[in-house]
Protein backbone atom coordinates (compact mmCIF):
# COMPACT_ATOMS: atom_id res chain seq x y z
CA UNK A 1 0.00 0.00 0.00
CA UNK A 2 1.26 3.45 -0.87
CA UNK A 3 -0.43 6.76 -1.39
CA UNK A 4 -0.49 8.26 -4.85
CA UNK A 5 -2.26 11.55 -4.30
CA UNK A 6 -4.08 13.55 -1.64
CA UNK A 7 -6.64 16.35 -1.77
CA UNK A 8 -7.58 18.64 1.10
CA UNK A 9 -11.26 19.63 1.24
CA UNK A 10 -11.23 22.63 3.58
CA UNK A 11 -15.01 22.99 3.61
CA UNK A 12 -15.55 19.56 5.12
CA UNK A 13 -12.19 19.36 6.98
CA UNK A 14 -11.47 16.06 5.20
CA UNK A 15 -8.42 14.76 3.38
CA UNK A 16 -9.08 12.45 0.44
CA UNK A 17 -6.21 10.09 -0.32
CA UNK A 18 -5.73 7.85 -3.34
CA UNK A 19 -3.73 4.69 -2.70
CA UNK A 20 -2.53 2.07 -5.13
CA UNK A 21 -3.03 -1.44 -3.79
CA UNK A 22 -2.11 -4.37 -6.06
CA UNK A 23 -2.29 -2.09 -9.10
CA UNK A 24 -5.79 -0.80 -8.25
CA UNK A 25 -6.81 2.64 -7.02
CA UNK A 26 -8.28 2.71 -3.53
CA UNK A 27 -9.87 5.87 -2.14
CA UNK A 28 -9.62 6.70 1.54
CA UNK A 29 -10.81 9.62 3.60
CA UNK A 30 -9.26 11.03 6.77
CA UNK A 31 -10.31 13.86 9.06
CA UNK A 32 -8.00 16.86 8.87
CA UNK A 33 -5.84 17.25 11.94
CA UNK A 34 -5.00 20.89 12.68
CA UNK A 35 -2.17 21.24 15.21
CA UNK A 36 0.04 23.97 16.57
CA UNK A 37 2.15 24.53 19.64
CA UNK A 38 2.46 27.80 21.54
CA UNK A 39 4.96 29.07 24.11
CA UNK A 40 3.80 28.16 27.60
CA UNK A 41 6.08 28.03 30.70
CA UNK A 42 3.88 25.18 32.06
CA UNK A 43 3.76 23.32 28.72
CA UNK A 44 4.24 19.56 28.62
CA UNK A 45 5.99 19.56 25.22
CA UNK A 46 9.40 20.93 24.21
CA UNK A 47 10.55 22.70 21.06
CA UNK A 48 13.72 21.69 19.26
CA UNK A 49 15.36 24.46 21.33
CA UNK A 50 14.12 22.96 24.60
CA UNK A 51 11.58 25.66 25.46
CA UNK A 52 8.26 24.51 26.96
CA UNK A 53 5.15 24.66 24.77
CA UNK A 54 1.56 23.52 24.93
CA UNK A 55 -0.24 21.78 22.09
CA UNK A 56 -3.55 22.69 20.51
CA UNK A 57 -5.22 20.16 18.22
CA UNK A 58 -8.62 20.12 16.53
CA UNK A 59 -10.39 18.57 13.55
CA UNK A 60 -12.17 21.86 12.76
CA UNK A 61 -10.48 24.50 10.57
CA UNK A 62 -12.53 27.42 11.92
CA UNK A 63 -11.76 26.44 15.48
CA UNK A 64 -8.07 26.19 14.54
CA UNK A 65 -8.06 29.73 13.08
CA UNK A 66 -9.91 31.09 16.13
CA UNK A 67 -7.43 29.49 18.54
CA UNK A 68 -4.49 30.85 16.51
CA UNK A 69 -5.95 34.36 16.83
CA UNK A 70 -6.39 33.88 20.60
CA UNK A 71 -2.71 32.86 20.86
CA UNK A 72 -1.39 35.42 18.38
CA UNK A 73 0.57 37.23 21.10
CA UNK A 74 2.64 34.10 21.73
CA UNK A 75 5.20 32.43 19.55
CA UNK A 76 3.50 29.67 17.55
CA UNK A 77 5.19 26.48 16.38
CA UNK A 78 4.18 24.23 13.47
CA UNK A 79 1.09 26.34 12.78
CA UNK A 80 1.95 26.48 9.08
CA UNK A 81 2.14 22.72 8.45
CA UNK A 82 -0.33 21.72 5.76
CA UNK A 83 -2.88 19.21 7.14
CA UNK A 84 -2.26 17.00 4.08
CA UNK A 85 1.40 16.58 5.07
CA UNK A 86 0.42 15.88 8.66
CA UNK A 87 -2.08 13.25 7.47
CA UNK A 88 0.49 11.57 5.23
CA UNK A 89 3.04 11.57 8.07
CA UNK A 90 0.52 10.09 10.51
CA UNK A 91 -0.78 7.40 8.14
CA UNK A 92 2.00 6.60 5.67
CA UNK A 93 5.28 7.11 7.52
CA UNK A 94 7.57 4.18 6.76
CA UNK A 95 5.58 2.93 3.76
CA UNK A 96 7.12 2.64 0.32
CA UNK A 97 6.73 5.64 -1.92
CA UNK A 98 4.46 4.97 -4.87
CA UNK A 99 5.74 4.01 -8.30
CA UNK A 100 4.35 6.78 -10.38
CA UNK A 101 2.61 5.92 -13.60
CA UNK A 102 3.93 8.09 -16.41
CA UNK A 103 2.62 8.77 -19.87
CA UNK A 104 4.68 10.35 -22.64
CA UNK A 105 3.00 12.29 -25.46
CA UNK A 106 4.33 12.76 -28.98
CA UNK A 107 2.30 15.17 -31.08
CA UNK A 108 2.76 15.31 -34.84
CA UNK A 109 1.56 18.20 -36.96
CA UNK A 110 0.97 18.80 -40.64
CA UNK A 111 3.66 20.39 -42.82
CA UNK A 112 2.99 23.66 -44.58
CA UNK A 113 5.00 23.93 -47.84
CA UNK A 114 5.45 27.69 -47.36
CA UNK A 115 5.85 28.07 -43.59
CA UNK A 116 7.25 24.63 -42.73
CA UNK A 117 6.57 22.93 -39.40
CA UNK A 118 4.96 25.05 -36.72
CA UNK A 119 6.92 25.79 -33.55
CA UNK A 120 5.26 25.33 -30.13
CA UNK A 121 5.14 29.12 -29.75
CA UNK A 122 2.97 29.43 -32.91
CA UNK A 123 1.06 26.17 -33.54
CA UNK A 124 -0.43 27.14 -36.92
CA UNK A 125 -0.49 23.61 -38.41
CA UNK A 126 -3.17 21.01 -37.71
CA UNK A 127 -2.42 18.10 -35.41
CA UNK A 128 -2.20 14.90 -37.47
CA UNK A 129 -1.34 12.34 -34.78
CA UNK A 130 -0.90 11.94 -31.06
CA UNK A 131 1.00 8.96 -29.72
CA UNK A 132 0.95 8.06 -26.03
CA UNK A 133 3.30 5.72 -24.25
CA UNK A 134 1.88 4.42 -20.96
CA UNK A 135 4.70 2.92 -18.91
CA UNK A 136 2.38 0.92 -16.63
CA UNK A 137 0.88 -0.83 -19.67
CA UNK A 138 4.10 -0.80 -21.70
CA UNK A 139 1.98 0.23 -24.69
CA UNK A 140 1.97 2.81 -27.44
CA UNK A 141 -1.43 4.17 -28.46
CA UNK A 142 -1.69 6.33 -31.56
CA UNK A 143 -4.62 8.51 -32.54
CA UNK A 144 -4.20 9.67 -36.15
CA UNK A 145 -5.87 11.69 -38.88
CA UNK A 146 -4.90 10.48 -42.37
CA UNK A 147 -2.89 12.98 -44.40
CA UNK A 148 -4.66 14.67 -47.30
CA UNK A 149 -2.51 12.68 -49.73
CA UNK A 150 -3.97 9.34 -48.56
CA UNK A 151 -7.44 7.93 -48.97
CA UNK A 152 -9.17 6.54 -45.88
CA UNK A 153 -8.72 3.01 -47.23
CA UNK A 154 -4.96 3.51 -47.79
CA UNK A 155 -4.56 4.92 -44.28
CA UNK A 156 -6.46 1.94 -42.83
CA UNK A 157 -4.18 -0.42 -44.74
CA UNK A 158 -1.08 1.22 -43.23
CA UNK A 159 -2.53 1.35 -39.70
CA UNK A 160 -3.51 -2.31 -39.61
CA UNK A 161 0.20 -3.19 -39.24
CA UNK A 162 0.39 -1.28 -35.94
CA UNK A 163 -1.27 -2.30 -32.69
CA UNK A 164 -3.38 0.34 -30.95
CA UNK A 165 -3.46 2.73 -33.90
CA UNK A 166 -6.82 4.46 -34.33
CA UNK A 167 -7.85 6.60 -37.30
CA UNK A 168 -10.18 9.55 -37.03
Amino acid sequence: MSYVDALFDRKSDRIHVVERVDGERVYKEFPANYVFYYDDPRGKFRTVYGSPVSRFSTRNGKEFQKEMRINSGKRLWESDINPVFRCLEENYLGTDSPKLQTCFFDIEVDFDPVRGFSPPSDPFNKITAITLYNDWMDKLITLAIPPKSLSWESAEEICKDFDNCFLF
